[in-house]
């Protein structure tokens, strides 16, 4: 972008638009003599439509080629200083890195709807829904559960109404708390108008509360987070439930205080609502929230406080996923990534294929902010840069539980003795014994399952025949309705259909189902453990706006005893009641053909472990598996994950692998699969010469390993090279330009996935 115009208003515009791949610059006149600068937002029309864009420059005259009058014209400044010059600066780089150009890394990092076509506005302001406390004494209701109570004295406390977009927004209610409360008339919805422009105003924090009490060791580590240089990158090692959400919170708070802004950032939406209620339970509603799962109008609000507050210099809070990292914070005192070792830290597509962790670093170093990186499991990466001379960061540790509680113990159950004697159940003898005495006990237990659904897949027992996706070269997994009745469903493209009552190949009816996902596990806990209590924790149960807070909310009420879930269970949540955790067919993590794969089940072994006796009784994990000799259930056994990181290290430095060397992935998809592939083998061709000269090894091209995705056939070239180098290829518009016009291409430098 050009630099600021002079006081006096330019005469003429060049706004940039998204049209086409990259987006265009076009020129506007400004009639209205507007007080414009580059990086305002203002709107336009294009082709009839009203668009939001961004204006890049501001030329002193119009284009000798352009009259003034013969442009159309601006029509109005729609945010002022929408992208200022350092936070350019910091999209710029990202864009380097990721090997892609400037707009297209805006367009993907703002937030959705504040570029491109615009809906006309009616003038007549937007409906709010208002919930207003009724008349009805709490006399007539004394079983309320303690967060609907909560939630009626918060109403009271703000004169008797809150918009219900509050209710569930800043101060962190779900809304299965106030569907409750209106179904028992101790509250009522009313729809009014808010007008245009004016916008509820959000609550500033509050900033007088205290803490809790630190041990010894978060003392110790507090003060060396506050201690150090005001650029600064920790890693936080601390073991599950040793209290590294308090060490954030009393760190933000200092920051806070100082008058800096903090981004309290964690990698999955599912853990967004117990993180926020931990942050707003110490600073009050003023407390932001941004992630994908949030409505575009409520994202770009969030967006827009925190330009208007970076106008003042007022310091803001901010709890959010991987996208919050671009949020406008100013002054920027402190970021925080939780879990930093998760793999959806890493965004894939569409690109920008950016890693949060590292768009944390260049922003630190931009804005001389502290980065604090906190994980049980740390990955591998950020465990090296704590090693050697010139390390990158500094290593903190707390090594035991808040309280001196015991960290639960590991019991691997070997299901090969489980056939031996006869029990093919899914669940084992001893994993069913366990339940039945924790329901006695009323303790609570999580499950991890590795797939969701009913069954993985449906196959003939006639001729073998898999049911496959029509779209997708998988296997579409099997479903199943309360009614009992099952359905067919593709985790890749969503496509869905009934179940056939007979195979498409050889005519046969006798269809059987193989494996077991989350739905069939609830079914046979239920069947074998009668009266038991079970709840789903998946990304089937956990759909809509608040369906993470409404799932974890009830287990957390003591509304089931065992939780049932993939992955995302054993990611950071702090389950008091719970005593048992367990993960069924365990080798179906162990055994991914990827080179990070004992990495990964490791670190989701030991988190899904950390889940259990976090609160006043010990902890027990059980595993089941038919490898218990397997390198990564001995680690698990023996608590070593420190060890294993040496072992890791070795072994990747002995084979030149990441991170010891660098790798990026070019993604090619089209609806023709010849096109694709011929695409693919002549982009090869073209780049192969330059990629060795300097040093890198291209392979490939090869077929992604779900060769088709909604229709798509996928390719990929893999590119390896030495570590810390630049990568060896054209630009991204050269390369597009050496494709057929129908294939699609993605570069994602520093894959995690290959």
């Amino acid at each position: 972008m050009v630099p600021p115009p002079a006081s006096s208003p330019p005469p003429c515009l060049e706004v940039w638009l998204e049209a086409g791949k990259e987006g265009r610059v076009f020129s506007y006149a400004n009639p209205l003599n507007l007080p414009v600068a580059p990086g305002d937002l203002v709107q336009v029309q294009l082709q009839g439509r009203l668009h939001s864009g961004l204006v890049v420059g501001c030329p002193s005259e119009c284009p000798a080629d352009l009259a003034a009058t013969a442009l159309r014209p601006v029509l109005a400044v729609l945010e002022r200083a929408a992208v200022n010059p350092r936070w350019q600066e910091l999209i710029a780089e990202v864009a380097r890195q990721c090997h892609t150009s400037l707009f297209p890394t805006l367009r993907g990092v703002l937030p959705p709807g504040w570029l491109g076509p615009r809906r006309r506005s009616s003038g007549k302001g937007r409906q709010l829904v208002v919930l207003r406390r009724t008349a009805l004494p709490l006399s007539d209701a004394p079983d309320l559960s303690p967060r609907q109570r909560a939630l009626l004295a918060h109403v009271e406390a703000h004169g008797g109404e809150r918009p219900l977009r509050e209710l569930i927004g800043a101060d962190g209610f779900g809304r299965g708390v106030v569907r409750a409360l209106e179904e028992r008339g101790l509250l009522r919805g009313a729809k009014v108008s808010q007008p245009p422009g004016n916008p509820h105003p959000w609550p500033p924090l509050q900033l007088s509360g205290r803490g809790k009490a630190l041990t010894g060791a978060q003392q110790q580590t507090l003060h060396s987070l506050l201690g150090g240089p005001s650029h600064s990158e920790w890693l936080l090692w601390g073991v599950t439930g040793s209290g590294k959400t308090e060490v954030y919170l009393q760190a933000a708070a200092e920051h806070l205080t100082k008058g800096r802004g903090v981004l309290l950032l964690t990698p999955e939406i599912g853990l967004v609502p117990q993180l926020l209620d931990r942050a707003r339970e110490r600073f009050g509603p003023g407390v932001l929230e941004y992630h994908s799962g949030m409505a575009d109008r409520d994202r770009m609000a969030c967006w827009r406080v925190c330009l208007a507050a970076a106008r003042t210099n007022e310091p803001l809070l901010v709890v959010g996923t991987r996208s919050a990292i671009f949020l406008p914070l100013s002054p920027l005192g402190l970021i925080v990534l939780d879990e930093e070792h998760d793999s959806s830290w890493k965004q894939e597509s569409p690109m920008p294929c950016y890693h949060a962790r590292e768009v944390a670093r260049l922003r630190c170093q931009l804005e001389g902010s502290s980065l604090v990186l906190g994980s049980a499991t740390p990955s591998l990466e950020s465990w090296l840069r704590t090693r050697g001379p010139g390390q990158g960061a500094n290593l903190l540790s707390l090594p035991e539980r808040v309280g001196a509680r015991p960290l639960p113990a590991v019991r691997v159950i070997d299901m090969r003795h489980e056939l031996a004697e006869g029990h093919r159940g899914l669940l084992s003898r001893a994993l069913l014994d366990r339940l039945d005495a924790l329901r006695q006990r009323e303790e609570q237990a999580v499950i991890l399952v590795p797939r969701r659904g009913y069954r993985s897949f449906l196959s003939c027992r006639g001729c073998g025949t898999v049911v496959q996706c029509p779209h997708c070269d998988v296997a579409l997994t099997v479903h199943r309705r309360q009614t009992g009745q099952e359905w067919l469903r593709c985790h890749w493209c969503d496509h869905r259909q009934e179940v056939a009552d007979h195979c498409p190949q050889c005519g046969s009816t006798a269809f059987k189902p193989f494996g077991a996902g989350t739905q069939r596990v609830m079914e046979r806990l239920v069947t074998e453990l009668e009266g038991l209590r079970v709840l789903r924790f998946d990304a089937d149960s956990t759909r809509g706006r608040d369906g993470h807070r409404r799932v974890l909310d009830a287990f957390g009420a003591g509304q089931a005893d065992v939780l049932v879930g993939t992955q995302m269970l054993a990611k950071g949540m702090d389950l008091p009641s719970v005593t048992l955790a367990a993960v069924l067919a365990a080798d179906g993590l162990l055994h991914r053909p990827d080179l990070r794969s004992a990495e990964h089940c490791l670190q989701l072994l030991f988190q899904l472990a950390g889940r259990a006796g976090r609160g006043k009784q010990p902890g027990e994990v059980l595993v089941q598996t038919y490898t218990p000799d397997h390198p990564v259930i001995r680690h698990l056994v023996d608590g070593r994950y420190g060890r294993f990181l040496v072992e890791e290290a070795n072994l990747r430095r002995q084979a030149g692998l990441v991170p010891f060397s660098r790798a990026c992935l070019l993604r090619l998809a089209g609806a023709s699969a010849t096109a694709t592939a011929t695409s693919a083998a002549a982009l090869a061709e073209r780049i192969r010469p330059g990629v060795e000269a300097e040093h890198w090894c291209l392979i490939g091209p090869a077929p992604a390993p779900v060769a088709r995705v909604a229709g798509r056939s996928r390719w990929q070239l893999l590119l390896h090279g030495p570590a810390n180098s630049p990568l060896p290829l054209p630009t991204e518009r050269e390369l597009r330009e050496m494709l057929h016009r129908e294939v699609s291409l993605s570069i994602d430098p520093d894959p995690l996935q290959l």
